[in-house]
């Protein structure tokens, strides 16, 4: 049941590469499949016979005080080896066949320990990844300092900080004055647009809508010069938005330098946007996927698709057929997220950018566990460490195989036997959680559905909705 459970995590969290919310895919070694691990065939081979070692035993030599100069063969001449009746020539020969035999006795030693070392090699396993020090994975070190320093609240809590170590940490070329004043210039344009519809800045629906307006539309503003500035409606990046092969394709910096960027970017912008002019707005969850969430003056939340420029109802969001009732009630689906737990995201997404660059390693672990302390149902972070734990699994086995060692010695492996546990409880826990793995062409085909005349007729009603509440 355990083998089978493993398998299955294994396709779910790895073919279902999220954006924000999952997994990206684990590269699988070729050499091995710890599913197999089960198989009779993987353990056919013998085990090595381990010769009985016996140390020989040497006498303890102890120089004469006396000796002004070292000469061997008087050195040996001693009580131990002198025979009574000896000449003094006779009493040299001795000592000098004693030392031949010493010398040979020593080199038969060192072949039996040498060999004796080569198989203890051979049978050690390492139970933990490989690891490189390598200069350019201080980037990392430091960003996961500043986000867990944000986490103890030894730092105030700052999105755009977050997300911005982040992504300079898997690119480091990324300048934070330039992503600052791109920032700013998009705040800039959101409120010289409330100022031209007369809402009122202190109006957070009105806000909110107008910051809505700067991702769907084309709006066109005067600046104090009387120079007109054109912002470009947000379009979705259909080409590789699961940043499989370019990760930068889930960056806000891509989305702002571009105008384009999928359903990790653009809710990240809209909340770093909604920061700057001081709107309330949530990030919340749907299967591989993330949007905006925001309450109205009623106290009634209502939902922002950015991906395709809509207000969508939260059946239109559970209606994919992924959410089962205990996602909801376990709060990893259509929550609204605090800033803290934001914060906590951007560290997940810390660990899948270290992912794709180094690989799993003990980084990814600490960055899940870091996340776990402050949010103990975050979906991300029990991915990322089940999968941790998967691959050292994996790494285990194939050590085992290599090595040609049995089954009988891996069950009675504590250590290995500690991680397989921690697999276990690792891929227990994300069941518990409610999670159901959604593939990628029932995702498109949800994403798509939106378009559906049902849909379009109630982003219209709730449009008009809403902007009966927008204070003028």
């Amino acid at each position: 049941m355990f083998l089978k459970r493993i398998a299955l995590l294994f396709i779910c969290t790895l073919i279902c590469s999220s954006i924000f919310a999952q997994v990206p895919v684990i590269p699988e070694p070729s050499e091995f499949k710890f599913e197999n691990y089960s198989s009779n065939q993987f353990f056919n081979t013998k085990t090595p016979s381990t010769p009985s070692i016996q140390l020989p035993t040497v006498p303890a030599y102890t120089q004469q005080a006396n000796s002004q100069v070292y000469n061997p063969s008087a050195w040996m001449i001693n009580k131990y080896y002198v025979k009574p009746n000896m000449t003094p020539e006779e009493q040299v020969r001795y000592a000098d066949e004693q030392i031949r035999q010493h010398e040979l006795e020593q080199r038969r030693n060192d072949v039996v320990m040498n060999e004796a070392n080569s198989i203890f090699d051979a049978l050690r396993i390492d139970y933990e990844l490989p690891f490189k020090e390598l200069p350019e994975k201080q980037i990392y070190a430091a960003a996961f300092i500043e986000l867990e320093r944000m986490l103890k609240g030894e730092l105030p809590i700052d999105l755009e900080k977050a997300v911005y170590v982040v992504e300079h940490a898997f690119d480091p070329t990324l300048n934070f004055g330039e992503f600052d004043r791109q920032l700013n210039k998009a705040a800039n344009v959101i409120g010289l647009k409330m100022q031209q519809d007369k809402i009122s800045l202190s109006d957070n629906i009105g806000k909110v809508m107008t910051t809505f307006k700067y991702f769907a539309d084309t709006i066109s503003v005067a600046s104090k010069g009387e120079t007109t500035i054109t912002s470009y409606p947000k379009e979705y990046d259909f080409e590789d938005f699961w940043g499989k092969q370019d990760y930068r394709k889930m960056f806000v910096s891509k989305l702002l330098k571009e105008g384009s960027g999928q359903c990790h970017s653009m809710p990240l912008l809209f909340l770093l946007l909604c920061e700057k002019i001081g709107a309330k707005a949530n990030l919340a969850f749907a299967p591989n996927h993330s949007f905006i969430k925001f309450q109205d003056k009623y106290n009634q939340w209502h939902n922002i698709e950015l991906t395709n420029g809509m207000l969508a109802s939260d059946h239109f969001m559970v209606e994919s057929g992924f959410v089962k009732a205990e996602a909801i009630q376990n709060k990893i689906y259509m929550e609204p997220l605090t800033k803290k737990e934001v914060v906590v995201q951007c560290l997940n997404d810390l660990a899948l950018g270290y992912q794709k660059k180094y690989g799993y390693d003990p980084f990814v672990r600490e960055c899940a566990n870091v996340a776990l302390a402050h949010d103990s149902n975050s979906l991300t972070a029990r991915q990322a460490l089940a999968n941790y734990y998967i691959t050292l699994s994996n790494y285990i086995a194939y050590q085992y195989k290599m090595k040609g060692l049995t089954r009988n010695q891996f069950d009675q492996d504590q250590e290995a036997q500690a991680i397989v546990d921690a697999t276990n409880k690792a891929i227990q826990e994300i069941e518990n959680l409610g999670y159901a793995d959604m593939p990628e062409d029932a995702y498109s085909a949800w994403l798509n559905s939106m378009k559906d005349e049902v849909n379009k007729r109630q982003h219209s009603n709730e449009v008009k909705v809403l902007g009966g509440m927008i204070e003028r």
